[in-house]
């Protein structure tokens, strides 16, 4: 099976009007846009659209509501060996599912009988290959669900990025290489802090803190040591020009001059006597 088209209408921000993403190709396809845009909205009502019945609503459903309330309806077209068909679904008010072969725009299924389509499309459902419908985002469950089935859900996408091969594809979704970086960074959170998250006694990390601690009390020293040095420094300098200015050979003949043109006090003594 291949994508070849999405459609919604009435679903979460879009609410009364739609968004399509049209000429899906093969390979690799990248769904870029800015925060808001609608991307997490896409694979969601894409996830529900296969694997949520029309007849429920359950809260992965709810989400997908608008505020304003209303259907939430999905097209998806998909290719399969025996041709191009439409799934379509409706929640809520008017509730159905739709199969449609689009090469002659004749309805080959309807309500349970199209989601028993689907079914057989998704060859066993969460059990199948399907499971790369999940990978987006990091996220490794999507919608509510029993812990078995989160579990089991889990287990697919892992196991759906294991088995993806190439480079391109490996880069973009993780692939064994991101089981890999998960395991070493687990093993290397677990020398470093607690389950709680704080530095584990005799870590290293702990250690590091310590030091850290240590670094930062010599370095209150050293600014404190550094601010009286230069105030010593600023005191030398004034000394030194002031020194310089008593040594200057006009300041020493004027204060000569001065001495010369001036009686001294033992001669003014002598005279009041």
């Amino acid at each position: 099976m291949k994508l070849r088209a999405l459609r919604l209408w009435n679903v979460r921000k879009f609410a009364g009007r739609g968004i399509a993403i049209e000429n899906i190709g093969d390979g690799v396809n990248v769904l870029s846009a800015e925060n808001e845009f609608g991307k997490s909205t896409s694979f969601d009502a894409l996830h529900a659209a296969f694997f949520q019945p029309f007849s429920g609503t359950p809260k992965s459903i709810q989400l997908l509501r608008p505020y304003s309330g209303g259907s939430p309806q999905i097209e998806v077209d998909v290719e399969t060996d025996q041709g191009r068909f439409r799934i379509s679904k409706t929640y809520y008010t008017g509730k159905n599912a739709v199969i449609t072969e689009i090469a002659t725009n004749r309805i080959i299924a309807q309500a349970d009988a199209a989601e028993a389509w689907i079914s057989n499309l998704m060859r066993g459902g969460s059990t199948g290959p399907a499971g790369l419908l999940w990978v987006q985002q990091g996220a490794t469950e999507i919608g509510g669900g029993s812990n078995k089935e989160k579990d089991e859900e889990r287990r697919v996408r892992e196991d759906v990025l294991t088995s993806v091969t190439g480079d391109e594809v490996e880069f973009l979704t993780g692939g064994r290489r991101m089981l890999r970086v998960l395991d070493r960074t687990t093993a290397k959170l677990e020398e470093l802090v607690t389950n709680t998250g704080k530095p584990k006694t005799g870590g290293p990390y702990a250690e590091a803190l310590a030091e850290l601690e240590g670094l930062q009390r010599e370095e209150t020293e050293l600014a404190l040591r550094i601010s009286e040095l230069r105030s010593a420094l600023d005191t030398r300098r004034t000394k030194l020009r002031r020194l310089k200015d008593l040594n200057d050979p006009d300041a020493v003949q004027l204060r000569l001059q001065q001495k010369q043109d001036c009686p001294s006090s033992e001669h003014l003594a002598l005279k009041a006597a």
